[in-house]
């Protein structure tokens, strides 16, 4: 039985997931994140710093050492929205390599919508056949539509948490004029995916992400359960008015993605 390992190194966080492959399917045996924030750098001035790589590459031999204790015969690294667009990607990509051995993936953010279809239709059998996907990253927001297991449809916006929070929100809590550029905003980007997405008819919506599962744990909610597009709302405007050190003691939630839910939310 095969034990394969995952890094998703994101604008928010870096990830670990060790699982052993028995009778087709995958049983965790462990998982381990850090908050890095590289998203916070690349968006700001499209660079990633010394220091920044520095603590990646750190985390990195971390997760080498879970990996090779735990044996796993294959280790995927993949990079999304911060590594994209960062001037100097190649470098962090090249000092990874040389500390580890392990090579970095940068994907498209088509293909990380790909990967997000594959993995919720590989675990959850679902009956419901015109589908939409939400995930919601630090960088990017890709949205997904699926009919019958296919997808029609794929976007990937720069909405991402960390990035609308450094562009927009600049006072704990937000002030008025701040949110309200923050929603015309992502109505704008929104806009040609909200046309295709009417068009569709929806049946299902399913949020993934570290952001997906705060709200879903906000709103009295273990992850993985349903939750109203009006519970979401009246969440989000909730959020929106307290501060991140309130925003913090609420379930599911935390100091640091607090810091960044309310974007997320909106």
């Amino acid at each position: 039985m095969s034990v394969l390992a995952a890094v998703d190194l994101g604008a928010n966080s870096i990830r670990l997931k060790v699982a052993r492959l028995e009778r087709g399917r995958l049983r965790v045996l462990h998982e381990d994140r850090e908050v890095l924030r590289l998203g916070e750098e690349v968006f700001r001035h499209g660079r990633l710093s010394p220091d920044a790589m520095a603590r990646t590459v750190k985390v990195l031999r971390r997760f080498q050492k879970t990996a090779r204790r735990l044996e796993a015969a294959a280790v995927s690294v993949a990079a999304t929205s911060p590594l994209r667009e960062a001037d100097n990607a190649q470098e962090l990509v090249a000092w990874a390599e040389a500390a580890t051995g392990w090579r970095i993936e940068i994907l498209s953010g088509m293909e990380e919508g790909r990967l997000i279809h594959l993995g919720v239709h590989t675990h959850h059998r679902l009956r419901a056949e015109r589908l939409l996907l939400v995930d919601l990253g630090g960088g990017s927001c890709e949205l997904t539509l699926s009919r019958r297991h296919q997808i029609q449809r794929l976007f990937s916006l720069p909405l991402g948490a960390v990035r609308l929070t450094g562009e927009f929100l600049a006072h704990d809590p937000p002030r008025k004029a701040e949110l309200t550029r923050l929603h015309e905003a992502i109505r704008g980007e929104l806009s040609p995916a909200a046309a295709a997405i009417r068009r569709a008819r929806v049946q299902l919506a399913i949020a993934t992400s570290g952001t997906a599962a705060a709200l879903a744990g906000a709103a009295a909610r273990g992850e993985g359960q349903r939750v109203s597009r009006a519970a979401v709302h009246r969440l989000a405007a909730a959020l929106a008015q307290e501060s991140a050190r309130t925003r913090a003691l609420r379930a599911g939630i935390g100091p640091r993605r607090a810091e960044i839910v309310v974007a997320g939310a909106a």
